[in-house]
């Protein structure tokens, strides 16, 4: 079954729908929470509240606006906004690579990478949310632009507007990556 269909069962509060939907899903939504908010132990909480809500608002979704994927992303995203602005701090936290697993071949290879992850990881949560989420979303999550854009209600214009301010940032940031390489 298409998620559509499976989110259409689910407003009817068919469980074993909503369950095939969150297995689809979980492991996505997790990768974007943690990775906007830089805490994965929180991340396993909002994407509780992400799936949750789902359940609660499945008779909400509006197939004709949005695939249900670009708008359960849409309420991932809603949810770690309002999480940021909860602790009115910008996260510091940056994820190790086991808590959300990359595999990368040998070991000097992988070390290495490691490192360069901890870095980028570490400017990508200094970064204001909305590039973040754009960041996140396109280049983590593999949407496209249009998709992304619809994620954040933005226009396209608007989402290369955030990437470019965001990648430019990044390159501010990481300016002496090339010594970890």
């Amino acid at each position: 079954m298409t998620d559509e269909e499976l989110a259409s069962r689910s407003a009817s509060k068919d469980g074993d729908a909503y369950r095939i939907l969150v297995n689809r899903h979980v492991d996505r939504v997790y990768a974007y929470c943690a990775r906007v908010t830089g805490n994965p132990s929180d991340a396993e909480d909002l994407v509780q509240d992400v799936f949750l809500r789902v359940w609660r608002n499945a008779d909400r979704w509006d197939g004709g606006r949005l695939p249900f994927e670009a708008w359960l992303m849409v309420l991932a995203r809603r949810i770690c906004i309002d999480y940021l602005r909860r602790k009115k701090v910008r996260p510091t936290r940056t994820l190790d690579d086991e808590m959300l697993p990359d595999p990368l071949p040998g070991p000097h290879e992988l070390a290495q990478a490691r490192g360069v992850a901890r870095r980028v990881q570490s400017e990508l949560m200094k970064l204001p949310v909305n590039q973040r989420s754009a960041i996140v979303l396109r280049y983590y999550q593999g949407y496209s632009n249009e998709e992304a854009a619809a994620i954040l209600g933005v226009t396209v214009y608007a989402l290369e507007s955030l990437l470019k301010r965001g990648r430019a940032n990044l390159q501010r940031a990481l300016g002496d990556l090339e010594k970890w390489q």
